[in-house]
């Protein structure tokens, strides 16, 4: 779907992808990203917001604005109760995660 609608668009496309969580900050991918568009990368297309990041969407569009990076989010179609309930099961099991993957 972003594919075919980046192409429509025109120019070049580049696709980033990760497998994991939003709120983490290591993902390889995300690290390019940002790379990018300090790099002066234009326009950032993305499905949903939470595919970037969980928390902090407003923070980095601001910060993307800053190096003339636009974000164009396709789908706006999440109601705010399905939004909270969607952030609130990452945040848990974000955190059982860590818990599980601590070392004694």
């Amino acid at each position: 779907m972003i594919l075919t609608y980046a192409k429509e668009k025109d120019g070049e496309i580049q696709i980033l992808t990760d497998i994991g969580s939003g709120l983490s900050e290591k993902r390889k991918s995300f690290l390019k990203l940002l790379d990018m568009v300090s790099e002066r990368f234009l326009k950032v297309i993305i499905a949903y917001e939470d595919r970037l990041t969980r928390f902090g969407f407003k923070t980095l569009e601001k910060l993307f604005s800053t190096f003339g990076t636009e974000i164009e989010v396709v789908n706006h179609e999440a109601k705010p109760q399905e939004e909270l309930a969607d952030d609130l099961i990452t945040i848990v099991s974000h955190f059982a995660g860590n818990l599980w993957n601590e070392e004694p």
